[in-house]
């Protein structure tokens, strides 16, 4: 899903300014609601849905841009790749990123997905010098089924040992004025992928998506489009086109025919998903 920023730079509030280009300026975000996901029911859209709303009930800080190589050195005491420049850090990892954070005053990380949305809904965020961004996410799956709705950063599993799955961090590509999500490896460095850092707190109230969308739909679904765009359409064409004969005798043929040709069509296209939103503090079918 997109994100289309507007001009509206005029409205932040500054917090922290400084005229040294090392210190971070942080913007408040104000407590809201924003929209992640993809209605869209087609399986090759299946990664980025369900459409659902996500709603953080504090406020908290995010950088007014990405973070620069005189910045990350203030931070951290270490310079990036040898460099004190006031150019957006493009050399590190999402594993690098995390392990430089260790200690640091105010815990600051890179936002969750849901921030960032928000954030950029109050028209806080602008394209800086960078083509990526990193976010805290590390989701076990594609799609949003069981991702955190409230601000959260969605982790990984922790696997026997205490070692972290070492999934991929959703990413945000900008595109033009807007952006599209993607996806790194913890371990790979892009060209033009930079972060912005975030200061948040726990939230009170803590809310998921479901963990699965419900299989009997599906099954009535997919039971619908295989008799109407699979198999009727197939024993029509034999009807007109082949002997009795054939038919009686090839009859699963025909039939298992349609369903394949049906399930091909679920890549193309399926109505809208359901999309989901929160009421009385659990996410709901809206």
């Amino acid at each position: 899903m997109a994100f289309i920023l507007a001009n509206g730079i005029s409205k932040l509030e500054r917090l922290e300014v400084s005229e040294s280009v090392s210190e971070i300026e942080w913007i408040r975000v104000e407590p809201g609601e924003a929209w992640l996901g993809d209605d869209r029911g087609a399986l090759m859209h299946a990664g980025n849905g369900p459409r659902h709303e996500i709603s953080i009930e504090s406020e908290f800080e995010i950088s007014a841009s990405p973070i620069s190589f005189s910045q990350w050195k203030k931070l951290t005491g270490q310079a990036a790749a040898g460099e004190d420049s006031n150019h957006s850090v493009n050399r590190l990892t999402p594993l690098m990123i995390e392990a430089g954070l260790i200690g640091i005053g105010g815990d600051p990380r890179p936002p969750s997905e849901a921030e960032w949305a928000l954030a950029a809904k109050q028209g806080i965020i602008g394209r800086g010098d960078v083509q990526i961004e990193v976010l805290s996410d590390r989701p076990p799956r594609s799609g949003y089924w069981g991702a955190p709705c409230d601000g959260r950063p969605w982790l990984s599993p922790v696997r026997a040992g205490g070692i972290s799955d070492h999934t991929a961090h959703v990413t945000r590509v900008w595109i033009g004025s807007g952006t599209v999500r993607g996806a790194t490896p913890r371990g790979v460095s892009r060209p033009q992928m930079g972060f912005r850092l975030v200061r948040s707190s726990m939230p009170e109230n803590q809310f998921n998506m479901p963990n699965a969308p419900s299989q009997k739909d599906l099954l009535i679904r997919e039971s619908f489009f295989a008799l109407v765009l699979g198999i009727l359409p197939s024993f029509t064409w034999a009807y007109f086109n082949a002997s009795e004969r054939y038919i009686s005798e090839s009859w699963l043929n025909i039939a298992v025919g349609g369903i394949f040709f049906s399930l091909m069509t679920a890549f193309l296209w399926r109505p809208k998903t359901p999309t989901y939103s929160l009421q009385d503090g659990k996410m709901c079918k809206s």
